[in-house]
């Protein structure tokens, strides 16, 4: 059977709700709700199928060069095995393509892309890609890549023959060789696998059949973001921001070389500053908020929600905002969704991916 179709008759069996992109299912929920999908992530482990981010392999002695100069993150830092978000930016340095580099070995390079973002990138590359010493090829669907995040991944991960997750670059699973590598971040456990297309289904069985492993979708994904205070493209920001403004401190390097849109980031950076900055949230369960609410301090508008978490916890729930990045200088650490509140409640705080000089 297609390994697409192989994967999604499982996601089927659970009840699940599907989007679309390049005619690649993602799973946005399961029948079993998103508080049972957010507690995989949170207490166990959530097994997450990306294969509408579609893979695209670099090969060859010139790739790292050709791709160190179109994206933000600097390759010569790369390990072999090493996973990276990146960027590639519009010539006035906006963000035009979120994507994660996968360095597979010496001269191998994979790029996982945003869902529906894959054909652009690759129409992109192709443009650029004139003399370079490389073979170019789309590997979705003959690899595919599945995530676990939470805090028994690597638990989950020994009973298909991994018993060092973070140490191991590859194994071999019903003869086939798979990798995985560990994302480095601040939050739960998370890892990739990249599976040859016609063992993927048998990998998510394996996986599926612990009782501390369960599907999640993509809601329960960004949910679990948001609590670990995870910009996300498309609900906290967009094409039409820097990376300084969407804090995404882990996506770019000032100290590389050229690469598509440097100049203009390098000099918002080093000479100025953004004019507005993601910040984090602390919204009290008393309020009642929305997503795109206005955000006060004082009598002034000085931003929007852009998203607030679907789960409560005790002091309430958690949210992202744009506000003006003027408002980060002041000592005022509280914000209100109405002006002249005579008692603002919502607390604000930097995410641990701002930028700063």
């Amino acid at each position: 059977m297609n390994p697409v179709e192989a994967l999604n008759g499982l996601h089927e069996k659970e009840g699940a709700q599907f989007g679309f992109f390049d005619r690649l299912a993602v799973v946005d929920r399961y029948s079993k709700g998103i508080e049972q999908e957010l507690r995989y992530l949170q207490k166990s482990s959530g097994l997450f199928d990306r294969k509408a981010w579609l893979l695209l392999e670099l090969n060859g002695a010139d790739a790292k060069n050709f791709l160190q100069g179109m994206v933000s993150a600097d390759l010569e830092k790369f390990d072999i095995n090493q996973i990276q978000p990146a960027i590639i930016c519009q010539s006035k340095g906006k963000i035009q393509h979120i994507l994660e580099i996968w360095r597979t070995s010496q001269h191998g390079w994979v790029i996982s892309n945003y869902p529906g973002e894959g054909f652009q990138v690759a129409n992109l590359l192709n443009k650029f890609h004139i003399r370079e010493n490389f073979e170019f090829q789309l590997l979705t669907p003959t690899m595919l890549r599945l995530d676990l995040r939470g805090p028994k991944s690597s638990t989950a991960l020994e009973i298909i023959g991994l018993s060092e997750p973070s140490a191991t670059s590859e194994f071999f699973f019903n003869g086939k060789k798979l990798l995985c590598t560990r994302h480095q971040n601040h939050g739960a456990e998370h890892y990739s696998l990249l599976i040859p297309g016609n063992e993927v289904e048998n990998v998510a069985t394996k996986l599926l059949d612990q009782e501390e492993c369960s599907w999640v979708g993509w809601d329960a994904w960004n949910e679990m973001n948001l609590i670990e205070r995870i910009p996300v493209f498309g609900r906290d920001f967009t094409n039409d921001n820097f990376a300084q403004e969407a804090a995404l401190k882990d996506h770019i390097s000032f100290s590389k070389g050229c690469y598509i849109g440097q100049e203009p980031n390098a000099r918002l950076f080093f000479r100025g500053r953004p004019q507005k900055q993601l910040i984090c949230l602390s919204i009290p369960a008393s309020l009642t908020t929305f997503d795109s609410s206005h955000l006060f301090s004082g009598s002034e508008l000085v931003g929007e929600i852009t998203a607030i978490s679907a789960s409560r916890f005790v002091e309430g729930r958690l949210g992202m905002a744009m506000v003006k990045t003027k408002f980060l200088d002041t000592k005022d650490k509280k914000l209100s969704i109405i002006p002249d509140d005579p008692e603002p409640t919502i607390e604000w705080s930097k995410l641990p991916t701002h930028i700063m000089r």
